[in-house]
């Protein structure tokens, strides 16, 4: 595989997309606490950002199953894209596999596979916002990295500029959600 193709096709899915509070998913910890960023070595960043991109899939898939709102649908579409071609550049393979869950990040989706309906919507994007807030810092604790290859700097600094656009994708779909 192509690093420099896979790297191009990760910036262009974080383009394409267009959010959310107070579900039970928000009450689950993070992995990194917002606003403690601490330099990342290169495998804590490619397992962290390996971890919070499964989870990303697999709710998004979810989103895909369960949800009737069109939006939702299509930032789960978008977001499955992106997450797997993360994993194909981080990982060098065409069709890696799912990196096992730890313990905080099943509980995130055995909550929200609880959920059906507009609830399950607002859960989804909350549950997104807070994991793509998390992926910015393990993205940032590895640039803090002077350590760090040329391939993971390029990678990092892609990924961060697509998670900043989903963020900014996830308030507005929430927002949107919480009127209606």
């Amino acid at each position: 595989m192509n690093r420099r193709h896979a790297i191009l096709g990760l910036a262009a899915a974080g383009a394409a997309v267009p959010l959310l509070r107070g579900t039970a998913i928000a009450q689950t910890a993070p992995l990194v606490t917002p606003g403690t960023v601490r330099t990342l070595s290169a495998t804590e960043h490619t397992a962290m950002t390996l971890m919070n991109g499964t989870l990303a899939k697999q709710t998004s898939q979810l989103a895909l199953e369960r949800s009737e709102n069109l939006k939702v649908k299509q930032f789960a579409t978008f977001e499955i894209a992106e997450q797997t071609a993360l994993a194909q550049v981080m990982t060098n393979t065409a069709n890696p596999p799912p990196v096992p869950l730890d313990a905080e990040h099943q509980a995130v989706l055995t909550s929200l596979r609880s959920l059906s309906g507009p609830a399950f919507d607002r859960a989804y994007v909350q549950g997104q916002l807070l994991s793509h807030r998390e992926a910015l810092l393990v993205q940032q604790g590895y640039l803090d990295n002077t350590n760090r290859s040329t391939d993971g700097q390029h990678i990092a600094v892609l990924a961060r500029m697509s998670i900043q656009q989903h963020i900014t994708m996830l308030e507005e779909l929430g927002m949107m959600l919480q009127r209606g």
